[in-house]
């Protein structure tokens, strides 16, 4: 195959996961993430079965593919308003209520923050996808923080990640459960979150 052939093959081997995974999103739209099959996913893009799979090994497969997209799109639009906030503990603040409102309504986003009990929710968390977009989120700000000498730098990523991202998740079940509203949550996430990055610089006691 000459390189010419090779970059034409490649370049339509990319235009069919465009589609698959538009035609995926489509179906989750409709059906919810745990109803959507492949057979829907299938009949939705006008390929057999047999041809999905050849750029997806499976249904887990293409699921996570698609909301590692939905999870990094947030993340780029969050940042570039997020990064404003002159302090980390405000940095921080804001970024629980961004990803918690915005997950509740994003089938697909909502997913990547809370995996369920399915084969999907356990591949997530087992192929490190979920770590992996909590250090993408978390990381930009704490690396800052870390560059000014804010936030101790022996500290785990992997723990602040952990517990940061179970904060947005109560965060987003309280927002859907009507328990309370952003304004109130900010009020409560700056009076009990923020203090722990707040006083970041100070010894860390072993």
């Amino acid at each position: 195959m000459t390189n010419r052939n090779r970059h034409r093959h490649n370049q339509s081997g990319d235009d069919a996961r465009e589609r698959i995974l538009a035609a995926a999103e489509r179906c989750i739209d409709r059906h919810g993430i745990r109803k959507t099959t492949m057979d829907d996913i299938a009949s939705e893009v006008g390929l057999s079965r047999p041809s999905v799979y050849r750029y997806f090994a499976d249904r887990d497969d293409l699921l996570i593919e698609l909301i590692s997209r939905h999870g990094r799109a947030l993340l780029d639009r969050a940042h570039k308003s997020i990064s404003r906030q002159s302090s980390l503990p405000d940095q921080i603040v804001e970024s629980v209520l961004y990803i918690a409102d915005h997950a509740r309504g994003d089938p697909i986003m909502r997913h990547s923050l809370d995996p369920d009990g399915t084969s999907l929710g356990r591949r997530m968390i087992t192929s490190g996808t979920a770590e992996m977009l909590r250090a993408e989120w978390w990381d930009p700000f704490l690396d800052t923080a870390v560059a000014n000498n804010e936030l101790p730098p022996g500290l785990p990523r992997s723990d602040i990640h952990l517990w940061l991202g179970n904060v947005a998740k109560t965060v987003m079940r309280g927002l859907e459960d009507g328990d309370s509203d952003l304004k109130r949550y900010r009020s409560v996430l700056r009076r009990f979150i923020a203090p722990a990055f707040a006083s970041a610089n100070a010894p860390v006691i072993a």
